[in-house]
């Protein structure tokens, strides 16, 4: 790997694209001590050391002629779903990820690290005019099939941690990061209410003063276009409940734990695993990821 650093600390999305990996792998790597991280405003930052230091180990790793255990279980899942996704194969698509998961790959890697690369990718095709928006269409169609197989794989037994409600506000069109968010939630023990996309302010408040143990609201924001909605939710959920529950932004069209606020959020949550960080922290009686100042249900 190839070092191409500033003097300044670089943040996980930046030390990801040094590294040529995907987000979620960069932060796999820092959930795991792989790599050396610290938050600062909600924000991972990756030093010039820590990130020299995970290079030099990952280039003495390519020397040693026995594979690492990254590249058994990962291989290139992505790019040979990606090819099926554009070729209109769902069965191929499906036993991409049928082997990804016989090699070991558990839901949240599957979903994280393998699905969702291979659609971020076919959207920047889409927004570089090299595909067709007939294809997008056809790939996200496939998509949402194989996250219907993958969800009854989705099931944590025994008592739930509290219920959530998530949902993207009037103007989102992205219903898929909202389906692999939900089975995730479900995985960690959680009971989700999914609105799905294009969701009307005043019916986040309906059904919200339905839930009986709400422990906190997830506001999907991917385009810039639903920005105003987004706000429009968080005005109606906190006239009906003040601040009796965080709501939570996230999202592509959400910049940080700032523009979050700015919209009247209460946290940022960067990707799937943002947002379940942050549920862990209310559970745990601490602040997750990308947490402000305001505390969260039950804490002091």
């Amino acid at each position: 790997m190839s070092q191409d650093l500033s003097s300044e600390p670089l943040s996980l999305d930046e030390a990801a694209k040094v590294l040529g990996v995907h987000y979620m792998t960069a932060y796999r790597y820092v959930r795991q001590g792989k790599l050396a991280a610290t938050r600062v405003k909600g924000v991972w930052q990756v030093t010039q050391h820590a990130l020299g230091e995970f290079q030099r180990r990952a280039d003495s790793r390519k020397e040693n002629p026995r594979a690492s255990e990254d590249s058994r279980r990962t291989g290139d899942y992505v790019g040979e779903l990606l090819r099926c996704l554009l070729n209109a194969d769902g069965g191929g698509a499906w036993g991409v990820l049928q082997r990804a998961i016989d090699a070991g790959n558990d839901m949240e890697e599957v979903y994280l690290e393998i699905l969702a690369p291979a659609m971020s990718e076919i959207g920047s095709q889409w927004q570089r005019g090299e595909i067709d928006i007939a294809v997008e269409h056809q790939a996200t169609s496939i998509a949402t099939r194989l996250i219907g197989q993958l969800s009854p794989r989705c099931v944590r037994r025994g008592r739930r941690r509290g219920e959530i409600l998530i949902g993207g506000p009037a103007g989102e069109r992205h219903v898929l990061p909202l389906a692999m968010l939900a089975d995730l939630l479900r995985l960690e023990g959680w009971e989700v209410f999914d609105l799905g996309a294009d969701t009307p302010a005043n019916s986040f408040v309906h059904a919200a003063s339905k839930i009986n143990n709400l422990t906190a609201v997830g506001v999907s924001v991917s385009t810039p276009d639903s920005l105003a909605g987004a706000a429009d939710v968080v005005r109606a959920l906190r006239q009906a409940m003040a601040d009796e529950v965080p709501v939570v932004l996230g999202g592509n069209a959400i910049r940080d734990l700032a523009h979050a606020q700015e919209l009247g959020g209460d946290f940022f949550a960067e990707g799937a695993r943002g947002f379940i960080d942050f549920l862990d922290g209310l559970a745990g009686g601490r602040n997750g990821r990308g947490s402000g100042d305001k505390p969260g249900p039950g804490k002091n």
